[in-house]
């Protein structure tokens, strides 16, 4: 499988700017300035596609709802965790030369950070994103963005040599002298703005760095809650063993592991609350709930229109006789590795902690999985084939195994 990078991110961005029914698009608004601002100040190529890969993924270690609303507040001082979870999650991956960068992209100019930095001891791309994430925190609001642009630089104007560069904020104050400068951040074409400004906007990635950003994004989605914590990670290496053990190839497994670890990239669409609530779902959040695989599939599909990675990690809800959601595939429309993410997820699921319940013992995991092949909404193959791999499962799951 070979996806395109900058396509792969912006649309994982998505999953970073939900919020309640709509994308806010706060990332591409912050990239689409920072390699404005970076390529002002003198930044070469591949220095603005360090600034690219860290402005699109700068939030990425807020990871609740509250922290985002949080964000959204210009005068915001407590915003060390976010970096320091952001840092922690690139460090130790393909994306670890931006890990820096995420760490200090809420540094005051003049100093008292955490990180220890000040003035130019923080990295200029950090300098670049601070700025500019908070003028798009500013620009928010109902007002024409044209009638509110004269508050937003005499805003950043007053805080230039305490919090923000001064020079970075007398190169912003020349860019963004063209009202067009202030449209293209409301533009319904955000991305026709932002991507002919990314340099190498052609490089594609393979398997191997695509399983290592399907996991940093699966640490992502499972940090929401400690219901979900390391949920994406389990389900993958279920599915996997579950593709070998049912003689799918070495690449078809690779993908199987990949949807795998994204197939709830959705779940940013579901609050908290919904997924730590101990008891029955109202009509109305279950409704809320059914939204996320949807979303899984169209940011997946968008990045990798050719592959079933799409449809292998969002049907993990659909069901043989099509009472799923939300597609409602039935039958044939399911093909075998969208049964086995759907298996795993199940038997993951069932082995896990719930705010509603306490992880379930094997024998009563098996009995579940029999009623589904009963009830034909689980192949019996792959039921058999899931419950013959006690061994390798306990090894999976570790202490949160149920095979004693």
């Amino acid at each position: 499988m070979r996806i395109n990078l900058v396509r792969l991110l912006l649309n994982l961005s998505h999953s970073l700017d939900f919020s309640g029914q709509e994308i806010t698009h706060h990332h591409k608004r912050v990239a689409l300035m920072s390699l404005q601002l970076g390529k002002a100040a003198g930044l070469d190529e591949n220095a603005l596609f360090e600034l690219f890969k860290a402005s699109i993924l700068h939030d990425a270690g807020a990871v609740t709802w509250q922290e985002k609303l949080d964000l959204a507040r210009f005068d915001i001082m407590d915003t060390y965790d976010h970096c320091l979870r952001g840092y922690r999650l690139f460090s130790n991956g393909f994306l670890d030369s931006i890990a820096g960068t995420i760490l200090s992209h809420h540094d005051r100019w003049k100093g008292g950070n955490q990180t220890g930095k000040s003035k130019t001891d923080i990295p200029l791309a950090s300098r670049i994103i601070h700025l500019v994430d908070r003028v798009d925190v500013l620009t928010g609001g109902d007002r024409n963005i044209l009638d509110r642009r004269r508050e937003v630089l005499s805003r950043i104007r007053e805080l230039a040599g305490e919090v923000f560069d001064t020079d970075l904020v007398s190169l912003f104050e020349k860019l963004s002298i063209k009202e067009s400068f202030w449209l293209e951040l409301q533009s319904p074409w955000i991305d026709e703005h932002l991507i002919p400004l990314i340099p190498y906007r052609s490089i594609t990635v393979e398997t191997g760095d695509l399983l290592k950003i399907a996991e940093l994004f699966a640490r992502i989605i499972d940090a929401k809650s400690p219901f979900t914590y390391g949920h994406s990670l389990r389900v993958a290496r279920v599915a996997r063993l579950l593709g070998e053990k049912t003689g799918l190839s070495q690449e078809d497994c690779d993908h199987l592991e990949i949807a795998g670890l994204l197939h709830d990239l959705g779940k940013v669409a579901v609050p908290e609350v919904l997924l730590e609530k101990p008891g029955a779902l109202t009509e109305t959040e279950f409704n809320i709930v059914k939204q996320h695989p949807f979303y899984t599939f169209w940011w997946l599909k968008t990045a990798a229109p050719q592959s079933l990675l799409a449809e292998w990690a969002a049907f993990h809800h659909e069901r043989p006789d099509g009472t799923g959601y939300p597609f409602r595939k039935a039958g044939r429309e399911l093909d075998l590795p969208s049964q086995l993410i759907r298996a795993a997820d199940i038997f993951t699921a069932l082995c896990e902690e719930r705010p509603y319940r306490h992880r379930l013992e094997w024998e009563e995991v098996e009995g579940i999985l029999n009623l589904q092949v009963k009830e034909r909404l689980m192949e019996g193959k792959i039921a058999t084939t899931l419950l013959s791999c006690k061994t390798e499962l306990a090894r999976s799951f570790g202490s949160t195994s149920p095979v004693e």
